[in-house]
């Protein structure tokens, strides 16, 4: 079961209902806020609270990042901006949250989008 739950700049978030069987490794990411879910080019991040923990797949292909979420406690995505996006509040559960990647012709690489 895949449910879409929301997306918030460049991170598409899923509601699955078991992690799948496949490579993953601890994530590490985190700040005094929560788990850094992606990047921005400006130093905003989207970033996970609560009580979670984070895991990330090895094997996705070059410059995509997927992670998965078993979030213990309600919780929320959020961005750390001036003017940021909306959150996403998230049940307890988990989740799916692939960034998102772009191509760049001239360099001929894949790389995350960040916005």
């Amino acid at each position: 079961m895949r449910q879409s739950i929301a997306n918030q700049g460049e991170v598409r978030i899923d509601r699955i209902a078991a992690l799948p069987e496949t490579a993953t490794k601890p994530f590490t990411e985190k700040n005094g806020k929560g788990w850094i879910i992606s990047h921005s080019e400006t130093g905003h991040h989207h970033i996970l609270g609560g009580d979670c923990d984070v895991m990330e797949r090895v094997d996705v292909p070059t410059g995509a990042r997927i992670l998965y979420a078993i979030v213990k406690e309600p919780t929320r995505l959020f961005q750390d901006a001036a003017t940021p996006h909306a959150p996403v509040n998230l049940a307890p559960g988990i989740y799916e949250m692939r960034i998102k990647r772009e191509f760049d012709p001239f360099s001929e690489q894949a790389r995350r989008v960040a916005d």
